[in-house]
């Protein structure tokens, strides 16, 4: 959506009325799909349901730039993956997708065709923002794509087996990293962005900051890529699932948020609008009783 013009924006100002968002889009995340009994709190067949009403919510509004689903968008059998795509792929607006631990059930190479993604980790840019889709199953111990002494799948055994030798809470082998490649390539995005003068937010499935997740959840080098994050004013906000209860926190300036998992939300459901401002990210979680969403307000400090 393109942003107003100054010519027709500056009446609404000089009225009081305030700015319009940039553009919206929608988020959600562990979706966690699968034919299968439910297990404690996640409750895998109601995901069907579940999704089809978010769809079916965000086809109703005329805002939306994109959605994007934050990974785990099936829980174990690559047989999943067809009934809960035909649902998201109804949506009306662009589909972007993120990769989660539980979605390797089927090869890295057909997960990312059969998604329609550009590549496991990739950017895009709207409207002075740049949105940066992180894989952080990029280095891992369950992806069974990466085949024993492959570069990727001996540097993250090396890693997964010196967070268990420091009994780092992270250490387990449903979390991921991100590996040395990635990471160069995460560098020059911000830098780009920063010399370019946009805001940035990044996707990924993992948590990387204590505070806005439990410390079992974060990605195993979620210091490393923190202080990527932190040396880039372009940096505003971190978006992330995988720990089901959500959660967020500040620090130096950059939000981080977790948004909470589809497959646990009980009698509610899981599913998040974002507006986009010039200067704050407006985030609406759907639906409460009444039919409103809760709203967090992101101001942009940096």
């Amino acid at each position: 959506m393109k942003a107003l013009p100054l010519l027709l924006l500056a009446p609404l100002l000089a009225a009081g009325q305030p700015a319009p968002p940039r553009f919206s889009f929608a988020v959600l995340t562990d979706i966690q799909y699968g034919d299968q009994p439910t297990a404690g709190k996640r409750e895998y067949r109601k995901s069907l349901g579940k999704l089809q009403q978010a769809v079916d919510a965000l086809n109703g509004r005329k805002d939306l730039a994109f959605v994007i689903q934050l990974g785990d968008l099936i829980d174990s059998r690559a047989a999943d993956l067809d009934p809960i795509l035909a649902i998201y792929n109804r949506l009306a607006a662009p589909q972007r997708h993120v990769f989660g631990n539980h979605d390797f059930a089927m090869q890295r190479d057909t997960l990312v065709r059969r998604l329609g993604m550009p590549g496991a980790y990739y950017e895009f840019a709207l409207n002075g923002w740049r949105f940066l889709v992180l894989d952080g199953m990029d280095l891992s111990v369950a992806d069974g794509s990466r085949a024993r002494g492959t570069p990727q799948r001996e540097s993250g055994q090396d890693m997964f087996e010196r967070l268990r030798a420091a009994r780092a809470a992270n250490a387990n082998d449903w979390n991921g990293g991100i590996g040395p490649r990635q990471l160069d390539w995460l560098r020059d995005c911000l830098k780009r962005a920063s010399g370019n003068h946009e805001r940035v937010v990044l996707f990924c499935h993992f948590p990387v900051l204590r505070e806005s997740s439990t410390p079992a959840h974060l990605l195993w080098n979620h210091e490393a890529v923190r202080q990527i994050l932190e040396a880039e004013p372009s940096v505003a906000a971190w978006f992330n699932g995988h720990d089901h209860q959500g959660g967020y926190a500040e620090r130096n300036g950059i939000h981080y948020v977790t948004f909470p998992g589809m497959v646990e939300s009980g009698e509610q459901n899981a599913y998040s609008v974002v507006k986009v401002y010039a200067d704050r990210l407006e985030i609406f979680a759907y639906p409460l009783p009444d039919g409103r969403g809760s709203v967090r307000t992101l101001r942009i400090t940096r």
